[in-house]
């Protein structure tokens, strides 16, 4: 059975901290009673309670009330808050019969025509007062409204505080402009003709590629390696032939009359920095090719 640990009162008062000793299985250990509490307990840690204990919040209602009828609408071409209207709705008798002397049930018809009585004065009283209440509530509802509405176009068209302009951050105008909705529209005509140029510009952009590519293909279709006795010439040209295999010199050029099999013996090929050094050195000799290259080109409309 495993031991008995014991409950801490949370409303125990602080002068008695034995109060639940007798609850302890071990009642001479050093550890006092209230405090020997493992962590699984829920008292494990004290937390404060207040001295007025708190009530939960009622949770809300749900659902939704039901909109009011309007008790004013009516389909006749008469308000109900008209004279006319209350007028024909509570018509008084043309001739009341009052009860004769002998008549039996004299007491109840009076009492009759009395409720009746009341009850024409309460419609027309009840419909006046409460035609005076809508109206009322209608024009403060909307003063309600048009208050709220001036107050925030008052807050929306207001001027910066001085103290926002002087603190805020240096910021261009034309993102200000952005921001604030403040930069000139550009009509719908000026835009869709300006749309339309950048368009054909993409176009035309396009089309000169494709010619660009187009003549590179025919100026270069005679190189193409098209049959295999082609390939085989590359083939010797690039590696030389059995009897006569490409040789490498120092410099790492090669040709048939090389000294070493591999390009590896002469020292490590020069890179991209080593012919950087050398296009300088040579004052550009070599960028000087190049751009007469191109030059001569674009004049010819050809290929080099």
């Amino acid at each position: 059975m495993p031991p008995r640990i014991p409950v801490r009162f949370p409303w125990a008062a602080r002068e008695a901290p034995f109060i639940n000793a007798s609850l302890a299985t071990r009642a001479f250990a050093s550890t006092a009673p209230t405090l020997a509490l493992g962590p699984e307990s829920p008292n494990y840690i004290e937390v404060p309670k207040p001295a007025q204990p708190t009530f939960d919040i009622p949770p809300p209602v749900k659902g939704h009330l039901p909109v009011p009828r309007d008790v004013f609408k009516t389909r006749s071409p008469l308000s109900k808050a008209s004279d006319d209207f209350i007028a024909q709705t509570t018509q008084d008798p043309k001739k009341v019969a009052q009860p004769g002397p002998w008549s039996k049930d004299a007491e109840y018809r009076l009492y009759k025509q009395r409720l009746a009585d009341a009850r024409k004065r309460a419609l027309r009283e009840g419909v006046k007062e409460l035609h005076e209440r809508k109206v009322t509530t209608d024009q403060a509802y909307t003063a309600q409204i048009e208050q709220s509405n001036a107050e925030r176009r008052r807050l929306a068209t207001a001027p910066p505080r001085p103290v926002d302009v002087l603190t805020q951050t240096s910021v261009s105008k034309g993102i200000r402009d952005f921001l604030g909705d403040r930069l000139p529209r550009t009509p719908r005509k000026v835009f869709v003709a300006q749309r339309k140029n950048a368009y054909q510009k993409r176009l035309e952009r396009q089309e000169q590629v494709r010619r660009s590519r187009l003549h590179d293909l025919y100026t270069n279709a005679r190189e193409f390696i098209v049959s295999e006795e082609q390939l085989d010439e590359a083939i010797e040209k690039a590696f030389g032939t059995d009897e006569q295999p490409v040789r490498w010199h120092v410099g790492g050029q090669t040709s048939p009359t090389g000294t070493g099999a591999s390009p590896w013996e002469a020292g490590v090929p020069e890179g991209v920095m080593e012919r950087l050094q050398k296009l300088k050195g040579g004052e550009g000799v070599g960028l000087a090719k190049e751009r007469v290259k191109k030059v001569a080109e674009a004049l010819t409309g050809g290929k080099m």
